[in-house]
């Protein structure tokens, strides 16, 4: 009969995520895992696969982390637009130098790994999805033009927050990142 797990996959799954999130793909080794989770490799491997099966699960944890982020968002502001801004400011540095894992795996995995690709492209859609209900809520509240295809904003908005987060890699002055952002809400109309 086989023995219990003494761990919880969950919590395993989030410390092998914040890793890969610091460190990347290629930078993170076996030992990085097993010193980081505290599981040996057996127990690791046989819970969760490959090194890579463990970064796949990671990035899609991630990107369910945020499944709600758009709702909380229309919770939290009066407006479309208010929120808008809120999360792509929220894609200006800080003092966070890891920036967004998605953004981080699509730029070093995603033109070599089809699996990568294929997250990257599902957390990409999410966020499509959520702008568009944000712009709708705009629209439906006169604060973004009726005339504007929300389908396009997205497409628009999403990218953008992904070149925030990609560039700011460059430790760019924070002005032109606000320089992004108040052209981006111009844009909008």
């Amino acid at each position: 009969m086989p023995r219990a797990k003494e761990f919880d996959p969950d919590e395993v799954l989030e410390q092998a995520m914040e890793l890969f999130w610091e460190q990347g793909f290629e930078a993170t080794s076996a030992q990085d895992l097993v010193d980081r989770t505290g599981l040996n490799r057996s127990s690791l491997y046989n819970t969760f696969g490959s090194k890579q099966e463990l970064y796949l699960r990671a990035l899609d944890h991630y990107r369910r982390q945020d499944a709600d982020v758009f709702e909380r968002l229309l919770e939290q502001f009066d407006s479309a637009r208010g929120a808008i801004r809120h999360l792509l400011e929220q894609a200006i540095p800080d003092d966070d130098p890891r920036g967004c894992f998605v953004a981080n795996a699509t730029v070093e995995r995603a033109h070599c790994d089809e699996d990568t690709r294929a997250e990257a492209c599902k957390a990409l859609s999410q966020m499509q999805d959520g702008f568009a209900a944000l712009v709708e809520h705009g629209q439906a509240q006169g604060e973004i033009p009726a005339d504007r295809d929300p389908e396009a904003l997205a497409h628009f908005l999403a990218n953008t927050y992904f070149g925030l987060q990609t560039t700011s890699k460059l430790c760019l002055p924070t002005d032109v990142f606000e320089d992004v952002v108040t052209e981006a809400l111009r844009a909008l109309g």
